[in-house]
């Protein structure tokens, strides 16, 4: 299956907006032909014609709610399958779970008796890529939080982390600076520091 990203310079919520009819009606389609159903037939049981419906499912119209839970209704499915998964439930978690599944591979495995998630062979992939950057990610956020010896040291490594996940992916395609000014001189001069007390220490031990 063909998945549409967005352009490093496309913005997210334009991306998101003008593709929104498109992934709709690619639901809609597939789920229909899993029925058995014609374009014909399943206008004829919602009241419009086969050409409204293959407008729908090519993207060139978005139903609204009402007409979405008429065409689940006919098919016999939730609403909620033919909708971006909303992940603010379990419910809605589960659905992008199957999308996920659909789209980049997911699986659930079951290994001395706990649950995992992974995506295709673990390795290879788009989503296993941007897996790989976020676990870098999460772990100089730890490393940072475990070296921090203040509050503001903590807080500052939180809101590094939180712009790398609040700018993604521009933070990838551009490399963007995730740190003001200001904080990045005061990580430098804690590195400093630190090497200083470390070229000390040998220079102790030499003597």
């Amino acid at each position: 299956m063909h998945i549409q990203n967005p352009t490093a310079q496309e913005d997210l919520l334009d991306f998101y907006d003008r593709t929104a009819a498109e992934r709709v009606g690619r639901r809609i389609r597939e789920i229909r032909m899993a029925v058995g159903l014609s374009q014909t037939e399943l206008g004829e049981k919602i009241g419009l014609s086969a050409d409204r419906v293959r407008k729908y499912e090519n993207g060139a119209r978005k139903p609204k709610s009402d007409l979405i839970k008429k065409i689940a209704d006919v098919l016999g499915v939730e609403p909620i399958a033919f909708v971006d998964p909303v992940t603010v439930n379990t419910v809605g978690d589960m659905y992008a779970f199957f999308e996920m599944e659909k789209l980049f591979g997911l699986k659930v495995k079951r290994e001395n008796g706990k649950l995992s998630l992974t995506f295709g062979d673990g390795f290879t992939g788009s989503m296993n890529d941007f897996l790989d950057k976020w676990e870098k990610e999460l772990s100089t956020y730890k490393e940072e939080l475990s070296s921090a010896t203040s509050d503001e040291e903590k807080s500052q490594a939180t809101q590094r982390y939180n712009m790398w996940k609040w700018t993604f992916p521009k933070c990838i395609y551009h490399k963007i600076s995730l740190e003001s000014k200001e904080q990045k001189k005061a990580r430098l001069e804690e590195q400093i520091k630190q090497l200083s007390q470390e070229l000390s220490a040998l220079n102790n031990d030499g003597n």
